[in-house]
């Protein structure tokens, strides 16, 4: 019969005897347990080993069954002098040790011709009888909500995998890890804030890590929908540039601080309501992404992955035109596409022609997202919704930053923590092709003149396209 166990769904072991701490056997219970719990959506939260005294594990077990949902014990049960478990745990839930027939008769057949094993049958009242079966039939007893277990493994590893096959009422737990490459201290307001946010749901640890590299490792525990909301927040949080890995990085979180930002941003605003114009013209598979990892169409692409969350489109589709890119575009394209959780198709230059080949391939195709600003070439005259040219592949181009200006475009970058091409934080303003690009000269940091600043601090926004030939 199952038992539904109360919530939280947490448990403790007592093991009993200090042979562990003596060094004398070595402790496979203690890990076994905890794995096996885990999978069932248990946390072992406690581990204590007693000596095997009788008011020293009662004192023990009476205390962990008031604060524990389900309560272990490990060895201390047998026929010698020192197995006192069963009266330490009648003592603890203030019951009588009496004889009992069923487990005699058990024991009888497993042990036979013993007359020791009577001691084995004298047990608290009111106790539940559990059959283990493995290679033979043995018993172990309950009282409450305390399991008694056999301290050798053999046995210890079935009594624990029948048992906690019973134990019902809990949500599987979750593990999920974010890989950051800063040292503990620095991210430590942001654990100690997220901790606090968190307290009760999550479990979140924090584990420097020196291989390969030097990153620290941050786990969350919880079940598996409230671990997915804590994790969108701690990479809202921390240094995204930072992240090791932003695979599904975007979620509602994301979504909700843009659309809460449109609130008081008119050009934010303004973007959103063109993308959701282009959503209501067009169908979620008649619409694609021109994306080339530069910080515009980032933009664009973050807009659009809010309008696509807040619409539940499943994935949003990128044309990426390659030719002489620097290896930190294709990184970040890559990354990017995990974040964001993208379809990317991948054309040869020149535009043109690879613009004609994804529109064979892919015909319901009718419009294209653009990261266009007011200034960049060929924008004189384009309007949030155009058409292409005559000589060119017939789509719609939408704009929706067609207004906004270089600040804003880092302003909005910065604020919500977006991951971007580290390009830019190189000294790069405007990124093209490779064998046409260089860092912008209006950013050699003056104390050092072989490092430059970061694109966001340059201080003439007319001079942009510096470096771009």
């Amino acid at each position: 019969m199952s038992q539904r166990i109360c919530r939280p769904c947490i448990a403790c072991l007592i093991t009993v005897g200090d042979e562990i701490l003596r060094g004398q056997i070595v402790d496979t219970n203690t890990s076994y347990l905890a794995k096996t719990l885990t999978a069932a959506g248990i946390r072992l939260q406690k581990v204590t080993v007693v000596p095997d005294v009788v008011d020293d594990i009662a004192k023990e077990i009476n205390s962990s069954s008031k604060q524990y949902s389900v309560v272990f014990t490990s060895g201390g049960v047998g026929p010698t002098h020192d197995d006192v478990t069963y009266e330490a745990v009648a003592k603890a839930l203030q019951l009588k040790l009496e004889f009992h027939q069923e487990l005699f008769d058990i024991y009888s057949q497993l042990i036979p011709g013993q007359q020791e094993v009577k001691r084995l049958a004298i047990v608290p009242s009111s106790c539940k009888i559990i059959k283990i079966g493995s290679t033979e039939i043995f018993p172990v007893i309950s009282v409450k909500n305390v399991y008694v277990l056999p301290g050798s493994p053999k046995y210890f590893e079935s009594a624990a995998d029948e048992i906690i096959c019973r134990l019902r009422g809990c949500t599987p737990l979750h593990y999920e890890h974010i890989d950051i490459k800063l040292d503990e201290l620095a991210i430590v307001n942001i654990l100690d804030d997220q901790s606090k946010r968190w307290n009760g749901k999550v479990k979140i640890g924090s584990y420097p890590q020196s291989e390969p590299q030097t990153f620290t490792r941050i786990t969350l525990e919880g079940s598996e929908e409230v671990i997915a909301e804590a994790r969108e927040e701690f990479l809202y949080y921390l240094p995204i540039q930072k992240i090791m890995s932003l695979k599904h990085g975007f979620g509602r979180f994301q979504m909700n601080a843009i659309l809460e930002d449109s609130k008081n941003e008119t050009h934010v605003k303004c973007a959103l309501d063109i993308l959701n114009e282009c959503y209501n013209r067009y169908n979620s598979d008649e619409v694609f992404i021109s994306f080339n990892g530069g910080k515009d169409c980032t933009v664009v692409l973050h807009l659009a992955a809010t309008i696509a969350k807040s619409r539940n489109i499943s994935s949003l589709l990128c044309l990426y035109v390659t030719a002489d890119s620097f290896p930190e575009v294709e990184t970040f394209v890559e990354s990017a596409s995990q974040y964001y959780d993208l379809e990317i198709i991948r054309k040869q230059r020149p535009m043109r022609s690879a613009l004609s080949a994804l529109l064979e391939e892919r015909c319901n195709l009718k419009t294209s997202l653009m990261g266009i600003r007011k200034g960049d070439p060929g924008s004189e005259n384009l309007q949030p919704f155009a058409p292409t040219d005559s000589d060119w592949p017939q789509l719609i181009r939408v704009n929706p930053i067609l207004h906004w200006s270089y600040s804003q475009v880092w302003t909005f970058l910065l604020k919500h923590n977006i991951p971007y091409c580290s390009l830019y934080d190189q000294g790069y303003t405007s990124i093209g092709s490779k064998s046409t690009t260089t860092r912008n000269p209006l950013l050699k940091d003056p104390n050092n003149p072989s490092s430059y600043l970061p694109a966001y601090t340059l201080l003439d926004k007319s001079a942009e396209r510096e470096g771009r030939t």
